[in-house]
């Protein structure tokens, strides 16, 4: 079955595109979710296991900025492909933050919904790989999962290690890490979250990773990282 999410800055916009999409699926099998929120979208996905194949976000939203939710969808559900709508064109060059398929003027909507989710069940499945997305001062960027080495929490801070290059943010590891990024990583301290395809061994209260960055083992997490190691897949 088709699952459309619709994510738009009333419920008058929602119910629109809602039935703009019932009159283009003509009786095809599919199941459209209207979300009043990013916070019920992103529970449905990181608590309920919903991956929508097909997102219609509304730019300008009125609980935050829908390009900064597509980033995250783009994250949580790589396959997802996403189409915009917006009230103008004032937000047409920041779109191309966010992988998507289409950008529709909301005036244009009844006309260019139709050629927009034609192509957006055009497009393969997989879409970007799987990884991190992190607001750091009022941005968010898409760290890919296979440049992540490890978090670190700092006080108040979380720095998370790239092949690029080091990342700063506020967030907790735990928010970053919500959905299937978490289960490419090892907690092996109170601080560390580690990046297990990046571990080249384990010796003694260390992990020692692929370019020789020794990550430190706790003795409260030493069980479970252990356990967790000797699990991965070869």
């Amino acid at each position: 079955m088709l699952r459309i999410a619709v994510y738009d800055d009333t419920r008058e916009h929602c119910e629109e595109i809602s039935a703009l999409l019932e009159r283009e699926l003509k009786g095809r099998c599919a199941e459209i979710e209207r979300f009043p929120s990013s916070g019920e979208l992103q529970r449905y996905i990181t608590s309920g296991g919903y991956r929508p194949d097909v997102a219609f976000l509304g730019v300008e939203l009125w609980d935050g900025d829908g390009i900064e939710e597509a980033v995250r969808l783009n994250a949580l559900v790589p396959s997802c492909r996403i189409i915009f709508v917006a009230n103008s064109l004032r937000f047409a060059t920041e779109v191309y933050r966010a992988d998507h398929v289409w950008f529709i003027l909301r005036e244009e909507l009844e006309s260019r919904i139709g050629p927009a989710l034609e192509k957006a069940l055009s497009q393969p499945e997989c879409g970007r790989s799987p990884g991190l997305f992190v607001k750091s001062r009022g941005k968010t960027s898409f760290l890919p999962l296979d440049e992540v080495f490890y978090l670190e929490r700092h006080g108040r801070k979380t720095l998370i290690r790239t092949d690029s290059g080091e990342y700063v943010t506020y967030e907790f590891p735990k928010r970053l890490l919500e959905g299937e990024p978490a289960d490419g990583f090892i907690r092996s301290h109170m601080s560390y979250w580690v990046n297990r395809d990046k571990i080249a061994s384990m010796a003694g209260g260390e992990f020692i990773l692929l370019d020789g960055t020794r990550i430190p083992i706790s003795r409260s997490w030493r069980a479970a990282a252990r356990k967790a190691f000797l699990e991965c897949p070869a």
